[in-house]
């Protein structure tokens, strides 16, 4: 955790409190687990100009915890608080990473444009504003699903993500479709004019009809008003990935004037101030109800707040950050920075300037008490033109990199190597692989498998899958289809965490000589060796530290290690051929033991 973000000295100064009732805290009041907090404002509607809700009224909290550390969490106008448009409540959402006493002090105010002010902004004090109060929270349930019983996940200065118990993460996701959120069953949802229109789509929206079958009793369920479509198509999605061990999927947050035109938060898509300043309270409600469920099946949110196309870059304030973008970046930093694991992506295959980039970072990075780590998505053939101006820049904690398959394990080893020294290491995400008109099909995973899969993880990166342009990315409605990968992937991912310490090894290819260029070698030197092969010939040789060591041979098909083992001593080893099909690809694990090797028999 960045304590130097996470936590802000503040001077309260609070206004004389009004008499009112003291806020309330919903939740489990568990460590690691969701909350919210809630206090009266006055009544309002999402449609109000004056004031306007969300942009007029301003609410922050400031959380003091345990252990003394301080930050000021953001709030939103919910209505009702149930998902209705009208009301009079206003929340903020945390997850409390201390167990013990907190303490809260509640700012609600008004004044014009308050809410994209600065974090000490003073106005008229509303009712609740300079509530204080004290609340509990208990240890963590080890019971509790997916992420919740990890707690948050956070950059912490090395090439891995890590939950707040101490477990490093490896990104296994899905790139696609962009426009996730491009679902029936969400409220005031709509293909607009000129958005890609894939024919398999009913409505043009997604329904995910093949997973309904995979949505269970007890989970989230609504019903767009607008349709007679429900949550479990997209509800089903969740559960069917995770089942699959996927545990990321990609989302824009607002696509109008993009591609499939059909993901936005606000009440309306004209693009006037009126439009792009008001949030549509039900809409987002739902949404979140598919956040929380993504959490507690431990699939992480990867929000991508804009797309490339000229229309959406300029859709707010021409494409500044003015009133408009701040405010689009505080709503959903208030709404969803409680998520455990979530990352903020300024933009797909963006075209921003580096100052915009740098601009756009600082104010998120300001306004999210998380720390989320943030990255943005690269365009060009080579990250160097966009990425160069951004290394050693703390507001960038993450890539997002477009890659030709050919370019996974240089791509991936150039940015660890690169971010390093400009002294901050980035995590590096391989997140979409080419060609664009292609990605993952049916027909290449077991080349993805040894082109981009294990040369991305044994090089020390992460990767979420594209599926290809329009009727397998916008127009995809059935995961299914890409099964096999989920599995080789969940394969690779769980021989790192439960084999070695993948957190601290590093790629050395060079260590490996006799085979095929895209071998790769994954290492703690003197301790753990990862070798990846193109096929199981024999002829390769690795260069190894004086020690003992266990060698195993692993199927990357079947996830399985092979029953031959041998113990082996350091210099130069011969590997020799695979235990079986030679034609395929092969893992070899080496591990530093205690044995010590039969010695060679000597020649008679």
């Amino acid at each position: 955790m960045r304590q130097t973000t996470l936590i802000i000295a503040l001077a309260l100064n609070l206004m004389p409190a009004m008499p009112v009732s003291a806020a309330s805290i919903q939740g489990s009041h568990r460590l690691w687990q969701p909350h919210e907090l809630i206090v009266e404002g006055p009544p309002s509607h999402e449609h109000a100009e004056s004031p306007n809700p969300f942009l007029d009224i301003r609410l922050d909290v400031i959380l003091t915890s345990p252990s003394g550390g301080i930050r000021q969490f953001p709030g939103f106008f919910a209505g009702d608080g149930q998902g209705g448009g009208t009301g009079k409540l206003w929340k903020v959402r945390f997850t409390p990473d201390e167990a013990g006493e907190w303490q809260y002090a509640v700012r609600l105010q008004q004044g014009d444009n308050i809410a994209v002010a600065g974090l000490d902004a003073t106005g008229v004090a509303l009712p609740s504003h300079g509530d204080t109060g004290t609340f509990q929270i208990g240890t963590m349930d080890p019971a509790a699903p997916g992420f919740l019983s990890k707690g948050p996940l956070y950059y912490v200065g090395e090439h891995y993500l890590q939950f707040a118990d101490g477990t490093y993460w490896i990104k296994g996701g899905v790139d696609s479709p962009e426009n996730f959120l491009g679902y029936a069953g969400f409220d005031n949802t709509v293909k607009q004019s000129g958005g890609v229109r894939p024919g398999s789509l009913p409505n043009q929206l997604h329904a995910y009809q093949p997973h309904i079958e995979d949505w269970q009793t007890g989970d989230p369920l609504f019903t767009s008003a607008d349709t007679d479509v429900d949550s479990k198509g997209i509800i089903g999605a969740v559960n069917y990935l995770s089942s699959q061990g996927v545990n990321s999927i990609y989302m824009l947050m607002m696509n109008l004037g993009g591609d499939g035109r059909d993901v936005y938060p606000f009440i309306g898509t004209s693009g006037s101030h009126f439009d792009n300043t008001h949030y549509d309270i039900s809409k987002l409600y739902q949404w979140n109800l598919v956040f929380d469920h993504m959490q507690r099946r431990a699939v992480a949110a990867h929000m991508v707040l804009g797309e490339q196309e000229t229309g959406n870059t300029q859709w707010l304030d021409e494409g500044t950050l003015g009133i408009q973008r701040r405010l689009y970046y505080r709503e959903l930093v208030a709404r969803f920075s409680y998520l455990s694991a979530l990352k903020w992506n300024l933009s797909e295959e963006s075209r921003f300037t580096d100052e915009q980039h740098r601009t756009f970072a600082a104010y998120l990075r300001s306004i999210d008490p998380v720390a989320h780590p943030i990255g943005v998505h690269h365009w060009v053939d080579n990250p160097a033109e966009q990425y160069e101006p951004l290394l050693g820049n703390t507001d960038f904690e993450i890539t997002s990199i477009q890659f030709h398959p050919d370019k996974a394990d240089e791509f991936t080893e150039q940015w660890r190597t690169r971010s390093t020294a400009a002294g901050w290491p980035w995590v590096i995400d391989m997140d979409e692989q080419g060609p664009g008109n292609l990605g993952l099909s049916t027909d290449n995973i077991d080349e993805m498998r040894k082109a981009v899969l294990y040369p991305v993880y044994f090089s020390g990166g992460n990767i979420e899958w594209y599926f290809g342009r329009y009727s397998r990315d916008i127009g995809l409605e059935n995961f299914r289809a890409f099964e096999p990968m989920y599995r080789y992937m969940k394969y690779a991912r769980e021989l790192l965490q439960e084999q070695v310490p993948f957190q601290l090894m590093k790629p050395n290819d060079g260590a490996l000589t006799g085979g095929h260029q895209l071998d790769q070698v994954f290492e703690l030197s003197a301790q753990h060796y990862l070798l990846y092969m193109q096929d199981g010939n024999d002829g390769r040789q690795l260069e190894l530290p004086e020690n003992a060591y266990r060698l195993r041979w692993f199927d990357p098909r079947n996830g399985r290690f092979a029953e031959a083992e041998r113990l082996v001593s350091g210099g130069s080893l011969s590997l020799g051929p695979a235990p079986g099909e030679l034609a395929e690809d092969w893992v070899v694990l080496i591990d530093a033991t205690d044995q010590s090797p039969e010695p060679e028999p000597e020649p008679e």
